[in-house]
């Protein structure tokens, strides 16, 4: 097989500088990625506000707080108001001095009968943050869910970007896709910065995380292409490293950089330099060989054979081996004209009498089939909600720093620091345990560790308080790892790009839910959020317990495979699957390659 043989290649190949650098380069991306994808905890972090009293601007914040706002309750908490101020004649206060605001105001009234009035402006705490995206456009009382919404565009740029990149990138290859969405990202990401609207910002967002995570799905495919199938697994885990770096580079730059105009040109400027990396990087040899580009092919391994200095002296069998994997491409084609052209006859009949009414059941056959048999009906809405709640865990933990009244840029950086661990140690784990068990307990695990938060909740400024959230962000992260192998394995061969891809995409629905969470809930009281997140990621460990274990058995190919699971002999395999369902396959599988529930690769 032509696959087998370009296995060969690498393997003669071996590990080199070749690889390291493809490596180097393509993880490169995970870092600034990371900053982008978290860059709201300081680009809109929640700031303290009220309203605005120009007549007594020569008046401290307390003066004002204790004599123009009225006293509300914030999260279970006493606080003055950020919406309302009291009815006063504040006119007659201008230049007046605190000590002196009774010889002015002899006639007022307790504070208990005063009337009250919207704000109108806002003055915003500047201790922390000099300026931020809500002081910027007034994001505050009643135009809350705009601030939530600046997370939720950009997740809503993922879930666009994952299914349509790994299209794109097998359609234009690796290295060109890259390089034309790293050119998009630039200007977005620049023109976000000195964008004069709210709308003109949240379309740069957007485009910001398409083009992002086009990115990052070729640099990945590129990395992993390039690898053996001994060193694959490591690989990709590894790719997830500097994800973790960029999550713990952010606050340091944060820390120094307050302004947000300033902050987000920071992380977003240093993409050019990842510019150089298009010029440098080879293109992908397997995606070359696989859209018959021979020559080209020939020349990227003959390449990586003088880096890794393997077979220098004679590069004639990369030649030789390239031309048996040819001549086996142009007899399979030979072979199969006459069938195509069927095919295309065929094809073209039904399209001509309905193409609008073909792509749609195209479209729905390929999502309905994932329902229509019980046990496959079973994997696929468990999967769909346990994809669902661990990107909402995952961001609304990573986010939700003002919520557990933490020092943001402490938060952001252990949070980082936490991932490191859980790309790794699961792997021994994982491999003694099976996938189901692991799945489960880090479910179960982060849901106790976030619920236990609040018995405690009158320590939440002690150290303690701060592990046990890092405790569920471990958690988590592991489960994240986790339920990508599990859904690549619980899926058949006829189905596994595809289901994977519907889940991750159902999985970015959570990340897009979970900023209203953090925002909306948790301006209500700050326990909401971590109620929410807790109960679903123990409902999703409990739901992972009816599943079936996947660790050394054979991967299913059919839906047959899968429904066999549950029953106690093969001897009833013929009689499971109906015959809607296995049309539904078969039409399904023409359309595979170019299907628009490609899974997503980006771990963000």
């Amino acid at each position: 097989m032509t696959a087998a043989k370009f296995e060969d290649i690498l393997t003669k190949l071996e590990i080199g500088p070749w690889n390291w650098l493809i490596f180097l380069l393509c993880s490169l991306w995970g870092v600034f990625g990371a900053m982008q994808a978290v860059g709201t905890a300081f680009l809109s972090p929640a700031t303290d506000h009220w309203c605005w009293v120009p007549e007594l601007a020569n008046w401290t914040n307390t003066q004002v707080w204790s004599f123009a706002l009225p006293r509300i309750t914030v999260g279970g908490v006493p606080h003055h108001s950020q919406c309302e101020m009291f009815v006063r004649n504040y006119s007659r206060l201008v230049g007046v001095a605190w000590e002196d605001r009774h010889q002015h105001l002899p006639e007022e009234e307790e504070e208990e009968v005063l009337l009250t009035q919207p704000c109108s402006s806002w003055q915003y705490d500047t201790q922390t943050f000099r300026s931020t995206l809500i002081s910027e456009w007034d994001l505050v009382c009643g135009r809350e869910s705009l601030r939530s919404l600046i997370q939720s565009i950009f997740m809503f740029g993922y879930f666009f970007g994952s299914p349509l990149g790994g299209y794109f990138s097998d359609r234009f290859g690796r290295k060109r896709i890259m390089g034309g969405a790293l050119l998009v990202f630039i200007i977005v990401s620049v023109a976000g910065s000195f964008s004069p609207s709210y709308q003109l910002f949240l379309l740069c967002r957007f485009l910001m995380a398409f083009s992002g995570t086009v990115v990052y799905q070729a640099a990945y495919i590129l990395a992993v292409e390039a690898c053996t199938l001994k060193q694959r697994s490591i690989v990709g885990i590894l790719l997830s490293v500097p994800f973790a770096l960029g999550f713990m580079l952010l606050p340091g730059i944060a820390y120094f950089v307050r302004d947000w105009r300033h902050l987000h040109l920071a992380i977003s400027l240093p993409v050019i330099l990842l510019t150089a990396s298009t010029v440098i990087l080879p293109e992908s040899p397997r995606w070359l060989l696989h859209t018959r580009r021979w020559r080209e092919a020939e020349k990227e391994l003959q390449r990586a054979a003088r880096w890794n200095g393997r077979k220098t002296s004679d590069c004639s069998w990369i030649l030789s081996t390239i031309s048996q994997m040819k001549a086996e491409v142009e007899d399979k084609d030979t072979s199969s004209l006459a069938t195509k052209q069927q095919e295309v006859q065929s094809s073209t009949r039904r399209t001509a009498r309905s193409p609008c009414f073909a792509k749609c059941r195209g479209v729905f056959g390929q999502l309905l089939v994932f329902v229509r048999t019980p046990m496959l009906r079973k994997i696929s809405l468990v999967m769909y909600f346990n994809w669902l709640v661990c990107t909402m865990v995952y961001y609304g933990i990573s986010l939700n720093s003002a919520n557990f009244s933490v020092d943001p840029f402490l938060y952001m950086f252990l949070g980082g620091l936490m991932e490191l661990p859980s790309y790794t140690l699961i792997i021994p784990f994982v491999a003694k345990f099976g996938r189901k068990i692991p799945l489960a307990g880090f479910f179960i695990l982060c849901g106790m560790a976030i619920l236990v938060l609040l018995l405690v909740q009158d320590h939440r400024s002690s150290w303690w308080f701060l592990g046990l959230v890092m405790v569920g962000k471990f958690f988590i992260t592991s489960a994240y790892q986790v339920i990508y192998l599990y859904s690549c394995e619980l899926y058949p061969t006829s189905l596994r790009t595809r289901g994977l891809g519907v889940s991750s995409m159902i999985g970015r629905v959570g990340s897009i839910i979970s900023p209203f969470i953090n925002d909306l809930l948790g301006m209500y009281h700050w326990a909401i959020p971590s109620t929410i997140f807790g109960l679903l990621s123990v409902a999703a460990g409990l739901l992972t317990c009816i599943l079936p274990e996947t660790n050394r058995k054979a991967l299913p190919d059919t839906i047959e495979d899968v429904e066999t699971w549950r029953l106690p002999t093969s001897s009833r395999k013929a009689s499971i699957v109906d015959d809607g369902a296995r049309k539904g396959v078969e039409e399904g599988d023409d359309q595979r390659e170019s299907s628009w529930l490609n899974p997503s690769t980006t771990f963000v």
